[in-house]
């Protein structure tokens, strides 16, 4: 009897850090809107990759600090989406306090299932170090969205 009440209340648990996509569909091009959000009563620590960019239109892109790596399935499989470039890019610890969020709008080129992935730790540390894995990250992910294809002989380009 102890045993289902244990488990009937961890099943119903909700974690404490989400990455929050609010649409279920995409364009190519199109601003997603990701958030971290921290419902917990801890602040955690991440990092956020500086130096990304996104496609804002062929030819056109934009600067796109996010936290997380895009994971994108095409044949069945998930695989880490590698974008903008990482040359010279930085990666700077972020500290999110207790029930707060913080929003990391990017754009996708690439059509499919996608996916966000975070790593995170459960401590306010402004000193941890990103210019390497974590030591003994958390891990959240997001809902699975869609980019869609554009219908055939449209180009589409994005709101500024």
């Amino acid at each position: 009897m102890l045993v289902l009440l244990v488990s009937g209340l961890s099943s119903g648990a909700k974690s404490q850090v989400q990455v929050v996509v609010p649409a279920r569909q995409y364009m190519p091009f199109e601003r997603i809107p990701a958030k971290v959000v921290n419902s917990g009563d801890r602040p955690i620590t991440y990092c956020v990759e500086y130096g990304q960019t996104s496609p804002k239109a062929i030819g056109d892109s934009e600067s796109t600090p996010i936290p997380f790596c895009v994971q994108w399935k095409p044949n069945g499989k998930w695989g880490t989406l590698l974008i903008g470039p990482d040359v010279g890019s930085a990666r700077i610890t972020e500290v999110l306090p207790a029930r707060q969020s913080h929003e990391y709008p990017f754009r996708l080129m690439a059509t499919g299932q996608m996916r966000l992935v975070l790593e995170y730790l459960p401590v306010d540390d402004p000193t941890v170090r990103c210019s390497g894995p974590l030591e003994h990250p958390r891990t959240v992910k997001s809902d699975v969205f869609t980019i869609r294809q554009d219908p055939p002989g449209k180009r589409h380009l994005a709101e500024p």
